[in-house]
C-alpha cells in the first residue's frame, strides 16, 4: 500500500478513534499570538552539504520566531529567545472573534499588521525568507505556490490596497495560487479562512539557484479555527507523525 493510501486509511479509520480518547499520545503545540514567520525557508547549498555530511542540500521549511518582547506565544508562553520550529511542531490558531469581510465574504482572520493581530489576540504571521541570500537566486526572486488546501471552505492570502479593497496573492476560490517574492525578505499578509475547522496548507517554494540550478521544496502548515480540543490535538499529532514518515 502506498503512502497516500495509508494516509487515507489512517484518516478514515484512526481519526474517529483518536477523537474518542481523552488524552493525546503526541500533539503539536498551539501558536496563539505574537510575531512569528511561517512558512519560512532557508537553503542548504550543494557545496555546504558536500562539506558537512550532517547537512542535506535543498530548501529548509520551518517556523522562525525572532523572539524578544513580541515573540511568539506557544502553549501560553511567550518565546522571547530566537528559535525555529519544524512545520509539524505548531498549529496556528485563528480565534473566532478575529474576523473581517471582503465584498460579500466573511473570513476568520490573521491580520497583516501587528497592532491588529495584538488587538484580535491572534498570531502576527509572516512569510520569512530572510535566510535566503538574494544574490544566490536568479533575479533575486523565488516563487511561492499553494499546492493544496485541505479543509472546509476557502483560503485567501492578501494585502490591503489602501482603498478598502484587496491585492490577492493566493485565493482558492478562483484566484491566484502562486506569486513571486524577493529572496532575503520578510513580508506580512492577511490570512483568511471562510469556515471553521482544521486547515492544512501545503506551500511550495521554487527558484533558480545561480550554482545549484532549479530548486524546489515544500511543507505543510496547519491552522485551526478556533483552538482545537485536546482530543483533536491527539489526532492531529498522529497525522503529523505519519507525514514525517512519508
Amino acid at each position: 500500500m502506498d503512502n497516500l493510501s495509508t494516509m487515507k486509511r489512517i484518516t478514515a479509520l484512526t481519526l474517529p478513534l483518536a477523537l474518542a480518547i481523552s488524552q493525546p499520545v503526541s500533539a503539536a503545540s498551539l501558536l496563539t499570538g505574537g510575531h512569528i514567520d511561517g512558512p519560512a525557508f532557508g537553503y542548504i547549498s550543494a557545496a555546504d552539504a558536500l562539506s558537512d555530511p550532517l547537512l542535506t542540500q535543498g530548501f529548509e521549511p520551518h517556523f522562525h520566531n525572532e523572539g524578544g518582547p513580541d515573540g511568539a506565544i506557544i502553549d501560553g508562553v511567550r518565546q522571547e529567545t530566537e528559535s525555529e520550529f519544524d512545520p509539524d511542531d505548531l498549529i496556528v490558531v485563528v480565534g473566532l472573534t478575529s474576523t473581517t469581510t471582503l465584498g460579500a465574504t466573511s473570513y476568520y482572520l490573521l491580520p497583516e499588521t501587528e497592532t491588529a493581530a495584538a488587538t484580535n489576540n491572534v498570531p502576527f504571521l509572516g512569510i520569512g525568507l530572510e535566510e535566503l541570500t538574494a544574490a544566490d537566486w536568479a533575479g533575486g526572486i523565488v516563487t511561492l505556490t499553494l499546492l493544496s488546501h485541505v479543509g472546509p471552505g476557502e483560503f485567501r492570502l492578501w494585502q490591503d490596497d489602501g482603498l478598502g479593497g484587496a491585492i490577492d496573492f493566493i485565493h482558492t476560490d478562483g484566484g491566484p495560487m502562486s506569486f513571486n517574492i524577493a529572496a532575503g525578505t520578510h513580508t506580512h499578509y492577511n490570512w483568511g479562512f471562510t469556515e471553521l475547522g482544521i486547515h492544512e496548507l501545503e506551500f511550495q517554494i521554487s527558484g533558480t539557484h545561480v550554482v545549484d540550478n532549479e530548486q524546489i521544496g515544500a511543507a505543510t502548515y496547519t491552522f485551526a479555527v478556533p483552538e482545537p480540543s485536546t482530543t483533536l490535538l491527539g489526532a492531529l499529532g498522529a497525522l503529523a507523525l505519519l507525514r514525517r514518515r512519508r
